[in-house]
Parts: structure tokens; sequence; C-alpha cells
């Protein structure tokens, strides 16, 4: 009887040390599979962000001006966000609460910052406009305030999947115009999001 009780405790030991490293196992490649959907979203985001630019003429009137002699624009966004989500494989819009129609998941952290509110728990459950993709993965539109659209919004790489965090799978893209006109995404890619520890935070660190 001893002996029997002896190999369930240490069968039961092998099986939390199985479920351990299984477990971390999983992490890291749903951690890894996230950054490798990054760069590919990055490429497609590039081009419906150049495809859009040529659709309106070069001025969209939404975006953050690299150049101290222009301002910024957010005058446009809301029509230039409509043409941009067309050039994308958009499956659902969800135009204000987006976590009650399942546009978003929950995330570990939010914004807490007041001039990065658009990125706060309210904003990206109930406000913020949202778009999933074919591939499930999903962007968030900064507002602040609500109903106000900017030249910035999230991409989670992987959608519902875990870990939902900054820097894993969500990512933000902040829409900025150089002094020769040209469009562009800032090389920070968590901007206005909260800083996970082990997160991918510049543009630069997702291509080492």
């Amino acid at each position: 009887m001893a002996a029997r009780k002896r190999k369930l405790i240490l069968f039961g030991i092998y099986l939390i040390v199985l479920l351990f490293f299984v477990t971390k196992y999983t992490i890291h490649f749903v951690e890894k599979s996230a950054v490798t959907s990054f760069k590919k979203l990055y490429s497609v985001y590039s081009q419906a962000l150049l495809q859009t630019v040529y659709e309106m003429d070069g001025e969209t009137a939404c975006y953050y001006s690299s150049d101290k002699s222009v301002s910024s624009d957010f005058s446009g966004c809301d029509r230039f966000y409509k043409k941009f989500a067309n050039n994308l494989k958009v499956r659902k819009y969800c135009k204000n609460n987006s976590l009650k129609d399942g546009c978003v998941p929950v995330y570990k952290n939010y914004a807490v910052k007041p001039s990065c509110a658009g990125f706060s728990e309210s904003m990206f459950n109930r406000f913020n406009q949202a778009f999933v993709m074919d591939d499930n993965s999903n962007i968030v539109v900064f507002n602040q305030p609500a109903g106000v659209q900017k030249p910035m919004f999230a991409v989670d790489s992987n959608g519902k999947l875990f870990p939902n965090k900054s820097g894993y799978d969500l990512f933000s893209f902040v829409i900025m115009r150089g002094k020769s006109g040209n469009y562009y995404f800032h090389t920070n890619v968590t901007y206005c999001l909260p800083e996970e520890k082990g997160g991918i935070k510049m543009l630069q660190d997702v291509y080492k």
C-alpha cells in the first residue's frame, strides 16, 4: 500500500513537471509566432498605408508630422480609416463596445497616462473602433477623446490568443508624415501602450 502511494506521488510530481515544461514551451512558441506574425503584418500594413495615401492623392489629413514647420493633422482620420480598412481584408467591424461584441480580448495591462488615454481599458473595450481581419488579427483605432480618431492604432498580431500583452502580440502603429510628404510608421511599436518586461518596444528589435 505504501509503495503504491509513493508511486502515485512520484507520478503526480512527474505530471506537474511535465505540465510546467509543456506550458513554458507553448507560451514561448505562441510568443515567437506572434512576433513572426507581426513581421508579416507590418509589411501588409505598410503596403495598405501607401495604397491609401495613393488613393487619397497624397493627402490623408491623418498624420503626425515629423517636420517642425508643418502641423500634425487629424481632421481626415475618419475618412482615412475607412479607406485604409478597405485596403485590408476585414472580416468584422465594431464601431464601439469592441470587447462585448468580440472584436478584442482582455489585455494584461492598459495605458494609464492621460496623454495615452486612447489606449485605456475603457477606450479599448467600449469606445474605440476595432476591426478583425481574416487572419484573426485585429486593429483598434486610438480615440482621444471618444469619437475623435487619431493617426495611431493598436494591432494584435494573433487576435484573441494569449499572451495578449504589449510588446509580445500587441503593438501600436503611429502614422507619420515626413518633410518630403512621405508617409511611414513610427519606429516605436509600443508607443502609448504599457511597457511589459521583456517585450519588444522598437521596430528594430522585431528584426533582431
